[in-house]
């Protein structure tokens, strides 16, 4: 019985405490899939000349898909909500950039794009993931 509280106490009761490393993590996940995703509805829309293509705007607390720089017009999911994603407490991106992805899905960009997520979390490692020029692969 000693056994099992002390497994407890070491690794599941911190675990429910600080939950600021699982929302990073789900975060990260989800940043990446959104990021593919814009890639994906790219091709898929075939985003080409003369339509806009998708633009991915990035700033320190926040992922957002737009049809412009601006984002005045926002991709949106099948209810009609804006695809965006707000970063949770702690949890920060950089760097801030804004690029697209056309109807090929290649993004704007030259060279590989490297997407830091930092956390402020106790505990918590920060993550990066990639887009790679010409393909506008994302990965880990």
């Amino acid at each position: 019985m000693l056994s099992v509280i002390g497994v407890l106490a070491a690794f599941a009761i911190p675990r429910l405490v600080g939950r600021s490393a699982y929302e990073s993590r789900g975060f990260y996940d989800q940043a990446q899939a959104l990021v593919r995703y814009a890639q994906k509805f790219a091709v898929a829309q075939r985003q080409s000349p003369p339509k806009p293509p998708v633009y991915v705007v990035i700033t320190a607390n926040q992922l957002k898909l737009c049809y412009d720089a601006a984002c005045v017009t926002p991709l949106t999911d099948t209810s009609g909500a804006a695809l965006l994603l707000d970063a949770p407490a702690g949890v920060t991106f950089s760097p801030a950039t804004t690029f697209t992805f056309s109807g090929s899905g290649a993004p704007s960009f030259g060279a590989q794009l490297q997407i830091n997520v930092t956390s402020t979390g106790t505990g918590d490692v920060n993550r990066s993931f990639f887009v790679e020029a010409f393909t506008g692969h994302v990965h880990p």
